[in-house]
């Protein structure tokens, strides 16, 4: 999971102040008029703007354009503004906008989280005069059904509403990542959308808006409790983020299997694990074959569903979500025909180390361009080049990599490496149609990271070739190394690359120096 921390440990970040009116529940009779609450809010909603790199997948070696974009926030800290991750993904530059002012402020990522969606910003000291920003506090206001108002600073530097109600609590898979987390739901939203805008249970601000469905008009809202947690964890220093599931469930129902797991005809209750992946929580502990009876104490169906207390049945995903890494956690499971109990250690999911990785915002795409044959490695804004319903353009042997392998990273094998495609040219003539072909060995070694290929192919100067195998029988290419220097020149030359290697060395790599 890819997480920037800059600077020192945030300060007051625990400190923060309710609204106005925000410090015990509110009846109907106390609750501040929505004339009042927009008043108290001048001084605590921003605008956002981003200039985002866009980066280029197929030439990877462009300079990435600058493209805008905007969203919304709120203050949390006399000089910290929490907003959606998703808003401020691949950013170059943050500037913030205040109400009652036209200049904007410039900020910082302080705490960053693809998984939840969460981003925590530092704005600079200078720019909060006359005076700092008033922080808001979420409380967990769930109330099925509520009418819910939200609020936000418009581009215009005016504070604009809508309304809503709330209709249910359900866990969805993060709009930035692969992690699944608790949102509510809001229904009948009036007004357009915009992600970081503050959502308000009477005047309790209970949720910030994430994705939008506009087929149905709902708002998915990423909930006061996971907020909280958030700025909790980001106030210690050292952000330890939240647990992922590190395995995959299938619904337990058909008999015939329960039965030859030898479960009781009583026992109505378990989901049953497929498979369990190399990274996250409870892959250290859990068996593919075992049924999860409970994750601490509470019981799940067959479905893997429980019941909560506040928000009715959910998915077993919010208990491993709502603890932090590191948290304990407690299986209970039906294996080898009886019941067994388990504890491991809550476990996030670094997104760098997936052998396919989920994201890589903020990096430029990684690449190596010898002799015309363009090397990259596979990720999932790589298969994403084949446009809206890449899942089903895509070769399916990569696919297959994200799909069924993505998170099963080995010693061996850390990252899948292809040849994307074959710029032409005299020194790989017979080769210009190859391309999107996984490569299994450089010069006869085993490929265990784009990194490593740098490596095999600087090194044993004296052979007079370099070879590239491939999986699937695809035919070996064969490069000469007499005048590969004089023809890289000549191809980066033809075609305008800058530079014909950018290479990150991997955190495995880095760790074992």
């Amino acid at each position: 999971m890819k997480r920037w921390i800059c600077g020192l440990p945030i300060t007051g970040l625990l400190a923060i102040v309710f609204l106005n009116g925000c410090a015990a529940q509110p009846t109907a009779a106390s609750a501040p008029s929505e004339t009042a609450l927009r008043e108290q809010l001048k001084d605590s909603l921003v605008f956002v703007q981003v200039a985002a790199y866009q980066y280029e997948q197929l030439q990877p070696w462009k300079t990435p354009d600058l493209a805008e974009r905007a969203g919304y926030g709120c203050a949390v800290g006399p000089d910290l503004v929490l907003t959606t991750a998703w808003n401020v993904s691949d950013a170059a530059f943050i500037k913030i906008q205040r109400h009652g002012q036209n200049e904007t402020i410039p900020a910082k990522i302080k705490v960053i989280d693809y998984e939840s969606n969460l981003c925590l910003l530092q704005l600079t000291v200078a720019g909060l005069n006359p005076s700092p920003l008033k922080p808001v506090r979420f409380e967990n206001g769930y109330r099925k059904g509520a009418e819910v108002k939200t609020f936000w600073l418009s581009p215009d530097g005016t504070i604009s509403s809508g309304r809503g109600f709330l209709d249910r609590a359900d866990v969805f898979q993060s709009v930035p990542s692969f992690a699944s987390f608790l949102n509510f739901v809001v229904g009948n939203a009036s007004k357009t959308f915009g992600r970081g805008r503050v959502y308000f249970v009477d005047d309790q601000p209970v949720g910030m808006a994430c994705w939008t469905n506009n087929e149905t008009g709902e708002v998915g809202l990423i909930p006061a409790e996971t907020i909280r947690a958030f700025l909790a964890d980001a106030s210690e220093g050292r952000y330890d983020g939240f647990g992922v599931e590190g395995f995959e469930t299938i619904p337990l129902v058909d008999p015939t299997l329960r039965r030859s797991m030898k479960m009781p005809a009583d026992l109505k209750n378990g989901v049953y694990v497929a498979k369990v992946r190399r990274m996250g929580t409870g892959n250290d502990l859990l068996q593919g074959g075992d049924a999860i009876l409970a994750i601490d104490g509470h019981t799940l169906d067959a479905h893997g569903k429980y019941e909560d207390p506040r928000y009715g049945q959910l998915e077993y995903q919010h208990l491993l979500s709502s603890r932090k890494a590191g948290d304990e956690v407690k299986f209970t499971v039906w294996r080898e025909g009886k019941q067994v109990e388990l504890a491991g250690k809550a476990q996030r999911i670094d997104a760098a180390r997936m052998l396919v990785p989920w994201y890589e915002y903020g990096n430029p795409p990684e690449y190596i361009v010898v002799g015309g044959y363009v090397i990259q490695k596979l990720t999932r804004d790589y298969l994403e080049m084949w446009g809206e319903g890449w899942e089903g353009k895509t070769p399916p042997h990569l696919y297959n990599y994200l799909h069924n392998k993505g998170f099963e990273p080995t010693d061996k094998r850390q990252q899948v490496v292809v040849l994307s495609y074959v710029l032409p040219a005299d020194i790989n003539l017979g080769y210009h149609m190859l391309g999107r072909l996984v490569i299994r060995k450089v010069n006869g070694v085993e490929v265990k990271n784009l990194s490593e290929v740098l490596s095999i192919l600087t090194a044993n100067a004296m052979s007079p070739f370099h070879t590239l195998e491939f999986e699937q029988e695809n035919p070996t290419i064969v490069i000469s190394r007499e005048g590969l220097p004089a023809a890289d020149q000549r191809i980066a030359q033809q075609y305008g690359i800058g530079k014909l290697v950018n290479v990150r060395e991997t955190k495995a790599d880095s760790e074992s120096k």
